[in-house]
């Protein structure tokens, strides 16, 4: 699930866009997702230079 505005809990992950061939169809997939909203706001805060909210 998601986590709380700003907070960082170990590595923060993101992938902007996959693209890879569907295993059985072999049809070229391609995907894209934005920023989720708490890792938006955790960039602007080390943009910024301000430390993330520790967990808890």
């Amino acid at each position: 699930m998601g986590k709380m505005s700003g907070e960082s809990n170990g590595q923060t992950l993101h992938a902007k866009s996959l693209a890879f061939k569907h295993p059985i169809t072999e049809k070229e997939m391609f995907l894209e997702a934005k920023l989720p909203e708490y890792f938006q706001e955790l960039l602007e805060k080390l943009e910024e230079g301000r430390p993330p909210n520790p967990p808890g």
